[in-house]
């Protein structure tokens, strides 16, 4: 059977049948860490807030990423790091579409700009957290949150040649697998600060009488 006509699909279903993949595997990356048997990390309350805002960022950033590949904006806008002639587009510009919530997912340039300062964003925090990480001396989280975002930084590397160069496929795939490396990153760094401590009883305490089993 061959196909004819158009062949693409909707921008919008595209990024949620992403995203929703993507969930699933970030389930099923948690469940086997959660399989395991570590010992408890003591780290700061604002470490745990940080991992999960990177894993929440990561998935903003993939269904914007998905938005991209869906309305093929990667073509348009070739320049970095200004878009569209500037840093931040003409307001105009980015919002032309009504009503004005169409321009967040149907504009080429609005979307292509989400997506650029999202990734901004997720470095700033990636560098946030990893310099946090250093503070606590947890070599386990330290490990993670460097791996994390050295993985991001590559990402918005491979985001900046893949861009500039018109979205060649070699490129454009190295940016996709990457993106689920930093994802796979992102939910190991969650998970490890997630441990909580259990009191266990020592093998050979007596039972006192009488106490439910």
């Amino acid at each position: 059977m061959q196909l004819a006509g158009r062949t693409e699909v909707s921008q919008y279903r595209l990024a949620t049948h992403l995203v929703l993949a993507l969930l699933i595997f970030a389930a099923i990356v948690w469940t086997l860490r959660r399989l395991g048997d570590r010992a408890p990390l003591v780290a700061q309350p604002r470490l745990r807030v940080t991992s999960a805002a990177l894993v929440v960022l990561t998935f903003v950033q993939l269904y914007l990423g998905a938005l991209v590949a869906g309305l093929r904006a990667g073509l348009v806008y070739n320049t970095w790091p200004e878009i569209d002639g500037a840093f931040i587009p003409s307001t105009a510009r980015l919002w032309f579409e009504q009503p004005w919530w169409r321009n967040l997912f149907e504009n080429t340039l609005t979307v292509q700009f989400e997506h650029r300062m999202t990734a901004y964003a997720l470095l700033a925090l990636a560098l946030w957290h990893a310099i946090d990480a250093v503070r606590s001396r947890a070599a386990a989280v330290v490990t993670g949150a460097w791996l994390l975002m050295a993985a991001v930084t590559l990402q918005a590397g491979l985001g900046i040649l893949t861009l500039l160069n018109q979205v060649p496929i070699d490129l454009a795939l190295a940016h996709q697998a990457v993106a689920i490396v930093v994802l796979t990153l992102a939910v190991l760094q969650v998970e490890r600060l997630s441990v909580r401590q259990i009191q266990s009883m020592p093998k050979d305490a007596a039972i006192p009488a009488g106490s439910p089993v």
